[in-house]
């Protein structure tokens, strides 16, 4: 079979199945625009991500006083945190 003949076969399927052949492209379309939607979304938050990372440098620590130990129990629980002192703060600038 001749390449002309396999182009004139194809467009006579496309042109008799019209609704079938648009709601394949319809599909197509929508497939790739979701692909480059969620490439998009995930670039966008990989680079907010190093964005907020980097605001703080390289020489800053972030702490939060916490337990000293833990407990077992469910989660949710009422906890007591333990306060910095300045013995702490000592101890970190060692």
């Amino acid at each position: 079979m001749r390449w002309q003949d396999s182009l004139h076969l194809a467009l006579r399927a496309i042109t008799a199945h019209r609704l079938r052949s648009f709601l394949t492209l319809l599909g197509i379309g929508v497939g790739i625009a979701a692909v480059i939607l969620l490439t998009s979304i995930g670039e966008g938050l990989h680079r907010f991500v190093l964005a907020e990372f980097g605001q703080f440098g390289t020489n800053v620590i972030n702490l939060h006083p916490g337990r000293q130990g833990a407990r077992g129990g469910p989660p949710g629980l009422p906890s007591t945190a333990r306060d910095l002192t300045l013995d702490d703060a000592a101890a970190l600038a060692r």
